[in-house]
């Protein structure tokens, strides 16, 4: 099955979920960006509940592909969103086990474009959860294609399904593709304050539950073929 998204900024368990169900996964770098998504921004858990960190813009024009949004890194950003991992989570279990990989990705220099970053960001994710879907970034096929349908022609393999989210499968599942749908429905788990806060990025499950996080991921998402005449 062939999955496509475009990149979030340290994705949820949800996108993970996709990921590890799709046997390969195109990081749709070349689409459109769009405000109030995860592209740029990313939800941790903190004692008063959850915090955004965000990734500040220089700026863009409407219709921009997300490889091409400029990263202002005169913000700082980069120290901001380390301190606040480390506040928040250094005293999980399992931090200081994943620290010195996923600290890379602040110590990394070329991280001007958003769409580089994200992308960035998704991989070292696959990488600390083991992943082995293929994984391709969209502007790495020929033509960065910037749709789904376009993905899917520069893939070149018509007999692989389409494996959609819930939330974009009445779209994507236009293209006269085999489509199938995850569904994604994760218990709550232990977090590192007290309750449970839902839709945090899947670094969070990690650092609390390390190489266990990635089973019950996966075991929380399962694909059904996709049947527009009884979709809601």
């Amino acid at each position: 099955m062939i999955a496509i998204r475009p990149p979030e900024y340290f994705p949820r368990s949800v996108y993970m979920s996709l990921m590890q169900h799709a046997d390969h996964f195109v990081l749709a770098d070349t689409f459109q960006y769009s405000r109030q998504s995860f592209q740029n921004r990313s939800k941790l858990r903190n004692p008063n509940g959850w915090q955004w960190i965000t990734v500040s813009l220089k700026g863009y024009a409407y219709g921009d592909p997300i490889r091409t949004v400029t990263v202002d890194n005169d913000d700082r950003w980069k120290e901001k969103h380390w301190r606040a991992f480390m506040y928040n989570y250094r005293s999980t279990m399992y931090f200081e086990f994943y620290e010195d990989r996923f600290r890379t990705v602040f110590d990394e220099d070329d991280h001007n474009r958003l769409g580089a970053l994200t992308c960035r960001t998704v991989e070292i994710q696959a990488e600390l959860m083991d992943l082995d879907t293929t994984i391709t970034r969209a502007s790495d096929l020929p033509g960065e294609p910037d749709t789904v349908g376009a993905v899917l022609d520069a893939l070149d393999i018509p007999d692989t399904p389409l494996l959609c989210g819930e939330d974009t499968v009445e779209v994507d599942a236009r293209n006269e593709r085999e489509t199938r749908v995850l569904n994604f429905d994760l218990e709550p788990y232990h977090q590192n304050f007290e309750g449970f806060e839902p839709g945090m990025s899947a670094m969070d499950f990690l650092f609390n539950y390390g190489p266990d996080a990635a089973v019950r991921i996966a075991d929380a998402g399962s694909v059904s073929v996709f049947d527009p005449d009884t979709a809601e």
